[in-house]
Parts: C-alpha cells; structure tokens; sequence
C-alpha cells in the first residue's frame, strides 16, 4: 500500500467521522429496530400481567365452583340422611336404633367436617354434634339388659330416642337450609354488577 492510499483513506475516515452520527442511515434503521423491540417487549410484558391476572380469577372461580359442589354435595347427604331420620317408628328394636343412629352420626360427621370452621355454618353444625351425643346417651339409657325380653315393652327404645332422633332432624334440616342458601349466595359484589 501507497502512502497516498493510506492518506487518502485516513482522510475518507475523517469526513465520514465529520458528518453527525445521527445522519447515517444505518443509525436510524438500528433505533427504529430497537424502538420497535422495546415497544414489542412492553406489550408482551402487558398482556403477561393481564394473562397473569386472569389465571388469578380463575383460580378464585374454580376455588368457588369446587365449594359450590362441595356445598351441593353436603345439602345431598343431609337430605338422604332426613329422610333416614323420618323413618323412626315406633317398635324400632334397639340393636336398628343403634345402627340407624351410627350410620346417621358417621354420616352427618363425615359432611360437615370440612365446614366445621365456617362462620355462617359453625354454630349450627356444633349443635347437630350435640344433638349426636344426646341421642347417644339416650340410647344408652334405653339399652335392653336382656334382649329377649325387649318385646316385652316394644315402644320403649322409641320413646327413649324419638324426641332425641327428632332434634337431630331438625338440626339438619337448619343445617340443609344454610347449606343451600351458602351454596347460592354469591355475595354482595356480585349482585352490584
């Protein structure tokens, strides 16, 4: 290479650095490109934080729609477990009072278990528990010494535990009410909109 290529390429280098880098046209295609990724990258970070919040709300939605069942399923069981309780009559044997009352009891524990902390069921669900334990002592007290004299008074367990079986059935029947009207209630937000 010449001295005079080496100048007269040094001094192409010197007007080239002369002119303001902001009139190259490749300066302008390289903002455009990187204002078009920024912008691009705002948007995409937009729709992640509204997608974002949408899977919040339908997780509240599916969280509510499994309680709804949950609650539908409750109401199911203690009206099966009503209709159970109608049945008492009198000259029930004792030994059909005892699994009428255990398959009640384990019935209506089983369903309101997951309930037992809900503020607008807890009240009531501790009085159907303690309707179960009176019914329970009431059919200890009517417990026959001898079972084959037990037709010799055959309304006797009846009259022991009618009165005990009925407030249990009117417990679930308050119970089965404030299931039901929980499982419709959608709140006071919902019926703003």
């Amino acid at each position: 290479m010449q001295p005079t290529d080496v100048q007269s390429q040094l001094e192409h280098l010197r007007q080239l650095l002369e002119v303001p880098f902001w009139k190259h046209l490749d300066f302008w295609i390289v903002l455009v490109i990187g204002c078009a990724g920024a912008f691009v990258s705002f948007l995409a970070w937009k729709q992640a934080e509204k997608a974002t919040e949408e899977a919040k709300e339908a997780k509240v939605a599916a969280t509510e729609a499994g309680r709804t069942v949950k609650l539908q399923t409750m109401s199911i069981e203690l009206t099966e477990v009503a209709q159970k309780l109608d049945r008492v009559q009198p000259g029930i044997k004792f030994n059909s009072a005892k699994d009428l009352f255990n398959e009640t009891s384990r019935r209506l524990r089983r369903v309101m278990a997951p309930f037992a902390k809900h503020a607008e069921l807890s009240t009531t669900i501790e009085t159907v528990r303690d309707a179960l334990q009176s019914t329970q002592a009431s059919l200890k007290q009517v417990r026959p010494t001898d079972p084959a004299k037990e037709s010799e008074a055959p309304d006797a367990v009846y009259y022991g535990i009618e009165d005990n079986f009925a407030t249990i059935n009117n417990c679930v029947a308050d119970l089965l009410g404030l299931v039901e009207k929980e499982s419709y209630d959608f709140g006071e937000d919902d019926a703003e909109q």
